[in-house]
């Protein structure tokens, strides 16, 4: 028996997709590394999780937080867990400063 849990498996909120859609190539292609990282291990030390401040979770699934995740030095994704147990909700994605407001 294998001690690994199974990987998350994620739910897109809209805003996550509208800006995912926006972002170039090579943004999308980080995005994409990121999200899988983070449905295999959202405690993985590249990822960089913290809590997101002042923010309210949707979902009581994962409790009140809100996290933010690093794709890199400037491309963020914002997700909390939920909406049902063994689910990541992915809300936002794209450069630093505007994926941390429009969360």
């Amino acid at each position: 028996m294998s001690g690994k849990a199974p990987p998350f498996k994620l739910f897109f909120e809209i805003v996550f997709l509208e800006s995912y859609s926006r972002l170039e190539l090579r943004e999308k292609k980080a995005i994409d590394k990121a999200v899988k990282l983070l449905a295999a291990n959202p405690r993985h030390p590249s990822l960089n999780v913290h809590k997101a401040k002042n923010v309210t979770a949707k979902y009581p699934v994962g409790g009140n937080d809100v996290f933010i995740t690093y794709a890199t030095k400037n491309l963020r994704l914002t997700f909390e867990y939920g909406p049902e147990p063994g689910m990541i909700a992915l809300r936002n994605c794209g450069p630093h400063d505007k994926c941390e407001k429009k969360m």
